[in-house]
């Protein structure tokens, strides 16, 4: 076909109103897009991520790509807004024509984008840990972060075996908060214990004082706060100010060396519930999620000169999880083909627990090894409790 032909071959598919015409993609390619909150509110989370998703697609390009398939990421940046979230996850879908997406951040974009991904049929990693995300399982939806149920019944534990069982809660008023909320009193029912006072705050409070001051008057031996920041360094700041000495833990939604730098001295001597990458350097040998925690530290620090973000296991295992899944399939790629792959079973020791995800499991997490670690604030400083 000469230059004259193939220009009116184009011209006669739009008077037909064919739309655009779109060139087939590479048969040696993947198209993977990712979405994160890499600014605005949730770029604590979403920075870090963006960071490792670019050094592993650096480096599976540098060794070939992933099964003989150049990576091809298309990137974007969400803000942690919803809507923004859900316009750029269709651009992926219709535009970008991408095998797979991981992302997004947060949980309030992820349970916009799960309803967009099983009407479109596109695998969708979120790193997000809100269980009903995956619970009960859909076709093309799946995720790598530790569950609020998980996070919830380790902080609980915790707790009880100091001896704390009568316990104040205090969560945002957003789908994290409310989910931990929910999970928080399940467990607490579950385990013998009491909520005393249960508080909530506005994502955009900026003086959580008065909430404080309830939750001390109600005699709790241990509060609990479920949110991520700025919250919980308000929440902190404030009880400083007021004197209030009872033992404070925190979820993983400030499991970052961020909270050591917003909340100061404030953040002394609290505990969080975390994944084992906040303390890389920290871990026994004997940790079976050691040797791949500390690879994967040493990696981000060498390339980014920064400290690693435990929300960089987010990230991590979401595209460990693509690059299984593709190197199971020996024919083309397909969208049904990576979903299918995954509920096939994919197990992987990831950042974020021993991974093992199957027609019934999206999410991940195997329970017979906890994902998650505590640690204590001594000195400015992540120690394990």
């Amino acid at each position: 076909m000469d230059r004259r032909q193939f220009l009116g071959t184009m011209a006669g598919a739009a008077a037909l109103g064919l739309g655009k015409i779109s060139f087939a993609q590479s048969a040696n390619e993947l198209r993977l897009g990712f979405l994160a909150a890499t600014s605005g509110p949730a770029a604590f989370l979403g920075a870090s991520e963006r960071l490792v998703f670019d050094l592993m697609v650096e480096q599976y390009n540098a060794a070939g790509g992933i099964g003989g398939r150049k990576v091809v990421p298309v990137t974007y940046d969400t803000e942690g807004n919803s809507t923004v979230a859900a316009q750029q996850l269709r651009r992926l879908i219709e535009s970008d024509k991408v095998d797979v997406v991981v992302g997004p951040s947060t949980t309030g974009e992820a349970l916009v984008l799960r309803t967009i991904a099983e009407e479109s049929k596109i695998p969708l990693i979120t790193m997000t840990g809100t269980e009903s995300i995956v619970v009960p399982p859909t076709p093309y939806v799946f995720k790598t972060a530790p569950t609020d149920r998980h996070v919830s019944l380790h902080m609980l534990q915790f707790a009880k075996e100091k001896g704390w069982t009568n316990i104040g809660i205090i969560t945002s008023a957003d789908g994290f908060g409310q989910a931990g909320a929910t999970y928080l009193k399940a467990n607490a029912e579950k385990l013998g214990m009491k909520i005393a006072l249960a508080e909530e705050f506005g994502p955009r409070d900026t003086d959580m004082t008065p909430q404080i001051l309830r939750l001390r008057r109600a005699g709790i031996q241990a509060l609990m706060i479920w949110s991520v920041n700025p919250g919980p360094t308000i929440i902190l700041r404030n009880a400083e100010a007021a004197g209030f000495k009872t033992p404070i833990i925190n979820s993983f939604g400030v499991a970052s060396p961020a909270l050591l730098e917003q909340a100061g001295r404030s953040a002394e001597n609290t505990y969080v519930s975390t994944m084992r990458l906040l303390i890389p350097d920290l871990l026994p040998a004997s940790d079976p999620l050691q040797p791949v925690v500390a690879k994967i530290a040493k990696e981000y620090r060498a390339k980014y000169n920064q400290p690693v973000t435990t929300f960089v296991g987010n990230a991590h295992d979401a595209v460990k999880l693509v690059e299984l899944a593709v190197k199971k399939i020996s024919g083309p790629l397909s969208r049904d083909g990576i979903a299918n792959a995954i509920k096939s079973g994919v197990s992987f020791p990831g950042c974020n627990g021993m991974m093992a995800y199957s027609a019934t499991n999206h999410g991940g997490q195997d329970d017979t090894l906890s994902p998650v670690v505590m640690v204590q604030i001594k000195n400015g400083k992540f120690v394990p409790a």
